[in-house]
């Protein structure tokens, strides 16, 4: 998957306190003094409770727990204080691996911060990961729209991106749920749910793609065939309904004009008449009797 790791603008305006300025000094300067360090029982740090992630690479984390073993905790557990104990704001990773290594004591930094600032910086860190999933950024804008308010053009402006990449992210929640728990579950891609969303209002064809998609792993382009052939065949049938509602009011107007019934059907007009006399009423009021 291609390196998502976005370039914030403007946090100061998103945190107020700038948050992430802080978090970002932190980490960035592991070895500085002027920032009041201490250590606590790893037994008493607690998640961040807005935190949207909770699945880690065990990989990832066993490889750090096997750094720890040998240099330690070398930037420190970002956290706040909260009743008893302490929540992570950053480097719940670190912490993790630290249980994994055996440590029973991690070095800390604590920061006061209230409940927004930690969902608000929660989000974002979420967005900066490298292994996001589209779903899941997804979800994050829409977290910054139902928490902050923000528009799309504003969220755009936030993490680089163009307000297009935005909205077009941003429509992946629009699918069914199940298509939703796919994606998050890595079983199928954006680029054969994005097809999906053309034919959001036949449920039933979306269902039966679906799960031709996960039955066979149809590639996106096949998806793309599929939800055309399924277009046109509904727009093929919007166009033949219209089209047999035109036909019918014409078969009224004539039968209007002739005083007889009146059919047009299979690309033929019939005429029905009860003898010589009645052929010759209509055949006079089509001006054909004097053609006879």
């Amino acid at each position: 998957m291609a390196n998502k790791k976005y370039k914030f603008k403007g946090l100061d305006e998103i945190f107020g306190e700038s948050v992430s300025d802080m978090v970002n000094n932190i980490e960035g300067n592991p070895n500085n003094t002027t920032v009041p360090k201490t250590k606590v029982l790893l037994d008493n740090l607690k998640v961040n409770p807005f935190q949207p992630r909770r699945i880690f690479n065990d990989t990832e984390i066993n490889e750090l727990a096997e750094s720890i073993k040998i240099h330690g905790i070398i930037q420190p557990i970002i956290v706040r204080k909260h009743k008893n104990d302490y929540e992570i704001i950053a480097g719940e990773r670190r912490s993790r691996a630290a249980r994994i290594a055996g440590l029973v004591e991690v070095p800390v930094v604590i920061l006061e911060i209230d409940d927004k600032q930690m969902q608000e910086f929660a989000i974002i860190e979420n967005i900066q990961r490298v292994d996001l999933l589209d779903i899941e950024e997804a979800i994050a804008y829409k977290k910054l729209v139902d928490i902050l308010g923000l528009k799309q053009e504003e969220i755009a402006q936030r993490v680089g991106k163009s307000r297009s990449h935005v909205a077009n992210i941003m429509r992946l929640l629009n699918l069914p749920q199940y298509v939703q728990d796919a994606l998050m579950a890595n079983g199928i891609s954006m680029g054969q749910a994005k097809p999906l969303l053309t034919i959001l209002s036949q449920e039933d064809k979306l269902k039966t793609i679906f799960e031709e998609i996960m039955a066979k792993n149809l590639t996106a382009r096949d998806v793309e065939n599929l939800v055309k052939k399924a277009t046109f065949k509904n727009e093929s049938s919007e166009e033949q309904k219209e089209k047999d509602v035109h036909l019918e009011a014409v078969e009224k107007i004539a039968m209007r004009k002739l005083g007889t019934k009146v059919t047009i059907d299979s690309g033929k007009i019939t005429i029905r008449y009860e003898g010589n006399q009645d052929l010759n009423r209509v055949l006079e009021i089509l001006g054909l009797n004097n053609e006879i």
